[in-house]
């Protein structure tokens, strides 16, 4: 791996960006960080074996920006890249950007000014899909107790927003073993070792869509290498708040729709979680907790029953809509997978959020 000399003055922000084969997006992606109203950083950008024009593209910006520091190695995977770009951070935080997206320009300043004023290791923001039919916009939760709830469900960040403490980061890093959902899986072992967790609630990134990004086998092992990280967390929490041993077996079991669950378990479970949770976390049991009652809801004669219990200890009112669903798919035997499902979760999850 070839090094480009950095910098001896530590920048305030060291930005990393990996790029393998980018060239049609990567201008936009590179302007929109030279462009935010915080410029104390430096950009380090590591080419991963590209073979199309995106070194060239790269070269040329490195010319033209002092800042911006080019590396360039043979194919690896993701993990690998991302630890080779934290190894080579000098600033006190690392600002992740990938190729494909744009960052608004106040990005850095909304997050450095969060960061310094709740104190918290790492910090996230809003995104905006584009690209595709889905303009959907991601609001990820603020605080750190709700982002940790979300944990238990899947990652509570987009992973390009992040900005997170480097020496936090460079003793972590990232597990080559969890390809897919590396991500996810440091979010988890960062929660674990008490990172302090928030989010902007504001879009500060555009997150393209496109259909080169995942694959089917690709998505069939994001999934299988989620499931097992979820499960260790779901193990970690059910320690921390002293959650029923078996609530957590049941409650995956639940989501990945393998075996059959017993409700009461998983109800007794959710209620607790609901009874120690701050409000913005109860919001977030509650999302949850409604569309994994919506997947289910076919199969369990008593699920409006469940849920009308559930959401009575929330004390967020919120129930009405969701109740009519869940009535109609139990009425109809409306199965998870297929288009009258999908109608009804495009539904859910416009008018729940």
């Amino acid at each position: 791996m070839k090094v480009n000399s950095i910098n001896k003055t530590a920048p305030h922000i060291s930005v990393v960006l990996p790029v393998y084969n980018g060239e049609k997006y990567l201008n936009e992606a590179i302007n929109s960080i030279l462009t935010q109203t915080f410029a104390d950083f430096e950009f380090i950008i590591i080419d991963d074996g590209s073979t199309d024009s995106s070194l060239e593209i790269l070269k040329r910006y490195q010319q033209e920006d002092v800042r911006i520091k080019v590396v360039v190695q043979e194919n690896q995977n993701l993990a690998t890249t991302l630890n080779n770009l934290i190894e080579l951070a000098t600033g006190e935080w690392i600002a992740r950007m990938d190729q494909d997206d744009i960052a608004l320009p106040h990005r850095f300043e909304r997050q450095l000014d969060l960061l310094e004023r709740t104190g918290a290791d790492i910090c996230g923001t809003w995104v905006k899909f584009f690209g595709s039919w889905d303009r959907r916009t991601w609001k990820t939760y603020q605080s750190d107790e709700a982002i940790k709830i979300q944990m238990l469900f899947n990652s509570p960040f987009a992973h390009p927003t992040i900005m997170m403490r480097t020496d936090l980061a460079k003793k972590l890093k990232y597990d080559k073993a969890c390809e897919k959902a590396e991500d996810y899986d440091l979010w988890v072992r960062a929660a674990q070792v008490g990172w302090n967790m928030v989010n902007v609630p504001e879009v500060l990134l555009l997150y393209r869509r496109h259909a080169s990004q995942i694959t089917t086998s690709s998505f069939c092992k994001q999934r299988h290498v989620s499931e097992e990280i979820q499960k260790r967390y779901w193990a970690h929490m059910t320690k921390a708040l002293n959650l029923r041993p078996d609530g957590s077996r049941e409650i995956i079991n639940l989501m990945g729709l393998k075996v059959r669950s017993n409700m009461d378990i998983v109800d007794a479970t959710f209620t607790t979680l609901l009874q120690q949770s701050h409000p913005e976390a109860k919001i977030a049991v509650m999302h949850n907790l409604s569309r994994l009652y919506l997947k289910v809801a076919a199969e369990y004669p008593d699920i409006v029953k469940r849920w009308e219990m559930l959401n009575s200890h929330s004390n967020l009112h919120a129930g009405l809509c969701t109740k009519l669903k869940l009535y109609l798919i139990r009425l109809l035997k409306i199965p998870h997978q297929g288009n009258s499902y999908d109608l009804i979760k495009k539904l859910h999850t416009y008018i729940f959020r």
